[in-house]
């Protein structure tokens, strides 16, 4: 069989996977770099997916070492050879991945070109049915377009040659495109052979970039850029007939093959991230987007929840309404982002019901098909729409029609616990202030709520206490103090009940 021989590289640290990647013409010798992974977890689902012959790992690495990679790897995959990477260190490790069949190491301070190239023909021979030779094309032109994505600069002498040959014309663009439901089998080549047949005169490539959407390198003379755009937008209007919801990316004109990698990073990734807020357009084409408004990000969520409690659920709406909209306006703003801030919108609502007695089992419910829905949505009119279906629940559950409002006393205990919370306050010194008997009022605050009165109170606190801590500004101590504990010890075992954490481990896992 006459083919490259196929490695993979295993490695937590990047820049010795793009080191081993980069450093040569491994296909000039006969190899071709399929993939790569971060660790032996990750290793094992690429090794399914590509198929090697050969895999570079090392040993020490997160999630699964290199030592339970090659075993796993070697009871599944025995025709798959191994090469491991070690320091002086780890030779216990290396003698057990040896015993467990990998075929060679080298140790890493060791490390160089041409001893990996000796050890890799020197494996790549125990492989039977691989008769590999060496290439002499020099670079494929998919290794230089990765280097430049890596962010590596390409040699003139002798690897710019090689672009200019396959990219004679002078001017570039990036195109990518995302079909509606996801991408299929060769749906990267099919879209390239469909680009070729409508537009002979352009040169394109398809970008070996990690990324689940096809991205091409489009070469086309200075003359014809402006022809070739249209073309693309007839094509684009022509697939978005019906209720097609592909979507088709093009970056700004560039000059040269060297800004590839700058211009994919730094404005093709986000581009496709904009078809979250422009769903009516066929194509979005870099440099036509509207200016940007970066004032509307402004959400002031303690006058929106205001309204909430005041029964004016209507000017929450629409002042929600309108900051959603200007997102869409201000469309540089992170898609993820948004959706988090919604979500905890939605969780806090949920929460300032609670604390307003105002109950609904049906949103109690329903507010997790909420969480999902935000967190799927594929655009802007698509979340508004699941905000304003989830406020006209908030707005039944507060007019009385989706749960039951409390009595005033109710709200005004409430009221005073939250005011006062920082206070020795007590069962006995609640009832004095409100005139109650001690065991009526905690009759009456079990009959409103399904926390007794101390577990409410303590809610409370931990809930400040979290506040507090996420500040990063003051000690446990006096938080501890600020928020009505006046046993140190006392209030750690608190906070530990509510939050499943010690104040001290809460504060590092939020500040890691």
């Amino acid at each position: 069989m006459n083919r490259l021989c196929k490695v993979l590289i295993v490695d937590d640290e990047f820049l010795v996977r793009q080191g081993i990647k980069h450093h040569m013409n491994w296909e000039a010798e006969g190899f071709n770099i399929v993939g790569e992974a971060s660790n032996g977890e990750e290793g094992l689902q690429q090794v399914e997916l590509l198929k090697p012959d050969i895999v570079i790992t090392d040993i020490v690495m997160p999630v699964m070492n290199g030592e339970t990679f090659v075993r796993t790897l070697k009871a599944a995959y025995p025709q798959i050879e191994v090469i491991v990477l070690s320091s002086f260190s780890e030779f216990e490790y290396v003698r057990s991945t040896l015993q467990h069949g990998a075929a060679d190491y080298i140790l890493k301070p060791k490390l160089d070109t041409n001893e990996l190239l000796e050890v890799l023909r020197r494996t790549a021979g125990k492989i039977p049915e691989l008769h590999y030779e060496p290439s002499h094309d020099g670079y494929r032109i998919g290794q230089l377009m990765e280097k430049m994505l890596s962010g590596f600069t390409l040699d003139e002498e002798n690897e710019m040659p090689k672009v200019r040959e396959t990219f004679p014309l002078g001017s570039f663009r990036l195109f990518a495109f995302q079909p509606e439901n996801g991408l299929k089998n060769q749906e990267h080549e099919r879209i390239e052979a469909e680009l070729r047949k409508r537009l002979p005169e352009v040169g394109c490539a398809i970008l070996p970039a990690e990324s689940s959407l096809p991205v091409l390198l489009l070469n086309v003379k200075p003359e014809q850029d402006e022809e070739m755009v249209e073309q693309i937008r007839e094509w684009a209007k022509e697939a978005g007939t019906g209720n097609d919801t592909s979507v088709w990316v093009l970056s700004e004109k560039f000059g040269s093959f060297e800004k590839m990698g700058e211009i994919y990073r730094e404005r093709m990734v986000k581009l496709m991230e904009f078809s979250f807020y422009y769903t009516d357009r066929s194509i979005l084409v870099d440099g036509e987007l509207p200016p940007m408004h970066p004032a509307g990000y402004q959400f002031n969520v303690n006058m929106f929840l205001q309204h909430v409690k005041r029964n004016r659920v209507e000017a929450a709406r629409e002042y929600l309404r309108d900051h959603t909209a200007s997102l869409g306006r201000d469309y540089i703003a992170d898609v993820f982002e948004i959706k988090s801030f919604l979500g905890n919108l939605i969780f806090n609502v949920t929460i300032t019901l609670a604390d307003m007695d105002v109950q609904s089992s049906g949103l109690e419910e329903s507010k997790y098909t909420y969480f999902k829905n935000v967190d799927g949505a594929s655009s802007l009119s698509e979340l508004m729409q699941e905000l304003d279906q989830f406020m006209t629940e908030v707005e039944e559950c507060v007019s009385g029609s989706g749960g039951k409002r409390s009595d005033p006393n109710m709200k005004m205990l409430l009221d005073y616990m939250h005011e006062n919370f920082d206070q020795p306050l007590g069962l006995s010194e609640v009832a004095k202030h409100f005139h109650f008997n001690p065991s009526y009022l905690s009759s009456y605050f079990s009959s409103h709520k399904k926390e007794g009165f101390n577990e409410y109170l303590n809610k409370i606190r931990i809930e400040k206490a979290e506040e507090l801590l996420r500040s990063d500004d003051v000690t446990i101590s006096e938080i501890s103090s600020m928020v009505g504990y006046s046993d140190h010890s006392y209030f750690c075992k608190v906070f530990k009940k509510f939050t499943g954490l010690s104040p001290s481990r809460y504060r590092r896992k939020f500040w890691a």
